[in-house]
């Protein structure tokens, strides 16, 4: 598994990605592209939950997905900075996708509480 922490810079202000990319197997289809969830746990804006991250992440691992946790940028950062920072993270995981085996038309965002309104807020603007 790739498990690395990744810095995503807005302005100035610093998000935190952090990836857990499954490995492909020689001995079960080495050229596997799957399919990748950005997680975005809640918290208000005021913290991101440690439940809706690695647990959430690690869930979505063991059904053969690939997953990321998003530590967007909250208070005292305001609007629209957390939204840049998700749709920098999925311009950073489409460079990445033939590298990491992602397959790029099927990137998903999951979002818990303040991070599902962040979600929705990437959706329709």
């Amino acid at each position: 598994m790739l498990h690395k922490k990744i810095e995503i810079v807005v302005r100035s202000n610093i998000a935190s990605l952090y990836t857990y990319i499954l490995d492909n197997t020689p001995e079960i289809d080495k050229d596997r592209m799957r399919p990748i969830i950005i997680i975005c746990p809640g918290g208000g804006y005021q913290s991101t939950s440690d439940r809706e991250s690695e647990p959430v992440a690690l869930h979505f691992n063991s059904m053969g997905y690939h997953s990321c946790v998003l530590r967007y940028s909250v208070k005292p950062t305001e609007y629209p900075i957390a939204l840049l920072q998700l749709a920098s993270t999925i311009l950073y995981i489409r460079e990445k996708a033939k590298e990491w085996n992602i397959d790029h038309n099927k990137i998903v965002v999951c979002g818990f509480s303040a991070g599902g309104h962040l979600v929705a807020n990437l959706g329709t603007m």
